[in-house]
Formats: C-alpha cells, structure tokens, sequence
C-alpha cells in the first residue's frame, strides 16, 4: 500500500508543479496607464493612453482652451499636470478632478474621494486659473468628453463638481 501512495506522489507533485508552471508563464494581461501633455495639437491637452490585452487607446482628459491660459501657461500647466497625474495613477492616489478656491485663487487638483477640497493635506494642486473664472465651469469645459458630467456645474446648486479620473471602463 506504502509504494502505491510513494508512486502516485512521485507523479502527483510533477504535475503540480508543471501546472503551475503553465500557469507562472501565460502571457501578462496588465493595464496601464500612461499620462502625457500633448502638444501636437492647437491646444495642449492631458491624455491618457490606456493599455492592456494588445490594445491602446488615447483619452483626452484635460485641454488647455486659449479663453483660459495664454499659450505660454497652456504649454506649462499642461506638462505639470500630466507628471502629477502619473505620479498618482503610479501610487494608485488619483481618483477625482475638483476645484476649488485656496487663498482667494481659483485652483483645480486631483483629490481622492469626493466631498474634500483642495485644501485637504492629501489634495493636489494641479494648476492655478485666472480670478476672474469660475472653477467649476471652467474645469467642466477643460474635461474631455468621457469625463465629462452629463450636464454642466450649476452655480446655484453645485459648489464643487467631481470628475471622476479613473472610470469603469478603463481596464485597470
């Protein structure tokens, strides 16, 4: 009875560990993101390009619009913004685009939940806008069309709109 049990373990554990084998060496389906500023464009815009499963596809998640930022501004605020997006997506920290006010200047960051505002110690400054503008409105404009709410900010309801950067569909 010993030898039937000492065969079948012999050939039991080779298989196993042939299994595993099979199953250490499929081939990755990882998604990534990968945030850049564009340039190549009229307007400098903040894309995403989501990888995954043999596929890519670019999403533009901010543009940089001429009635808000001269060319100059366009071309900094656009490249800051895409290194600290990176820079969050890479920590998994990035979930939200708000604005907000912090001492009197109308910002936008990136926050992780909805309901904080740029002034919370884990918030992200990502750009400062003129002080005549409306952050909210402002922002919803700026958005990409996949980010967007299905309507703009109301300044009579809304305080703070919240757009989700991270959506569902992204395969991640």
């Amino acid at each position: 009875m010993r030898n039937k049990s000492a065969c079948a373990t012999l050939w039991t554990v080779p298989m196993l560990a042939l299994g595993g084998v099979g199953v250490l060496t499929q081939p990755s389906t990882a998604s990534s993101v990968n945030v850049a500023c564009d340039i190549h464009t009229t307007t400098p815009m903040v894309i995403a390009t989501v990888s995954g499963e043999g596929l890519s596809e670019n999403v533009a998640i901010l543009n940089f619009l001429p009635q808000y930022f001269s060319s100059q501004e366009a071309l900094k605020n656009c490249k800051n913004t895409a290194n600290t997006l990176q820079s969050l997506y890479d920590q998994g920290n990035v979930k939200y685009l708000t604005s907000d006010k912090l001492d009197d200047r109308p910002v936008v960051c990136a926050v992780e939940r909805r309901g904080i505002g740029c002034d919370h110690y884990s918030a992200q400054v990502l750009f400062t806008l003129n002080q005549v503008t409306n952050p909210s409105q402002v922002l919803y404009d700026m958005l990409g069309k996949d980010f967007k709410q299905a309507s703009p900010p109301n300044s009579r309801t809304v305080s703070r709109i919240y757009s989700d950067i991270k959506p569902s569909w992204w395969p991640l």
